[in-house]
């Protein structure tokens, strides 16, 4: 998608390069992404947000198209580093990557650790349940019982939204390339419930072999609301400084709900390829 046929850029993109041409570091990520003419981002699958394309490989969704468009105006190369969830503070403290560019939620343990840009937008939580409901779950409170096993990606979001409402509930933690593979649990009767992001079980109820079996747990009423963007190593002001001046300009623009509507337009990633 090209974002820039939304409107004139040029006056941003001098507001940008003003402010990065001022006194930059020899030593900022900034200044040797320019000059290797190549931005290494992480990404960690998480639909619509980042995901591979499952016949081609490529990486799709709304903040891999942000990205793709700022590499553009600053005329350098993405160079894609998948990650898992688990370790991806971990790969950008050690260098893989330039950021973490796939839908990272602001919790305070990860602010301790990385930078966090300003964000996108936020968004909550809520839950697949069996539309049987064995256990009569009615209620977000109800999820909070050593009775009920709760299916959730392994250092996800998810799962640490989870932990810390939920404190006396089961987790079933999955290392997972798709959000999609924390269902089957549910599905199956091995978790009472699995939590996903409200975005992702709308999407995903919209298949109806899914619709069949499973519903949202609480409609109307999410959790866990929490601030979502991408991430840079702490020391490094100049950086942070720049990319926070592209995420105000797509918010002034309103591109990310944009971006959104035309995902959710054009492609469900929970449906199955032909």
């Amino acid at each position: 998608m090209k974002l820039k046929k939304l409107l004139c850029i040029t006056p941003v993109l001098l507001l940008l390069a003003a402010s990065a041409a001022n006194a930059q570091s020899e030593t900022s990520t900034l200044t040797k992404v320019k000059k290797e003419g190549v931005m290494k981002i992480c990404y960690a699958q998480g639909s619509p947000e980042s995901y591979k394309d499952p016949k081609t490989g490529e990486w799709l969704g709304v903040f891999v198209d942000l990205a793709n468009e700022l590499a553009t105006w600053m005329k350098v190369k993405v160079q894609p580093v998948e990650v898992q969830w688990n370790t991806a503070v971990l790969s950008l403290k050690r260098g893989d990557c330039d950021f973490f560019g796939s839908s990272f939620v602001y919790n305070a343990p990860r602010a301790l650790e990385v930078n966090f840009i300003t964000p996108f937008r936020s968004k909550g939580l809520n839950a697949i349940i069996r539309k049987d409901n064995k256990k009569n779950l009615k209620k977000i409170s109800d999820l909070d019982n050593p009775n009920v096993t709760i299916a959730v990606g392994l250092g996800s979001r998810e799962y640490e939204t989870g932990k810390r409402l939920f404190p006396k509930a089961k987790f079933l933690a999955l290392q997972i390339n798709s959000d999609v593979e924390t269902l089957p649990p549910t599905q199956r009767g091995d978790a009472d419930v699995t939590i996903l992001p409200i975005i992702n079980i709308n999407w995903w109820l919209q298949i109806p072999e899914n619709a069949a079996w499973g519903k949202m747990a609480f409609p109307g009423e999410d959790f866990g609301n929490a601030p979502v963007g991408w991430a840079v190593r702490y020391g490094d002001q100049e950086w942070k400084d720049f990319l926070d001046q592209y995420v105000r300009w797509v918010q002034a623009n309103d591109l990310v709900k944009h971006t959104y509507d035309e995902y959710m337009a054009k492609t469900n990633p929970f449906a199955k390829k032909q």
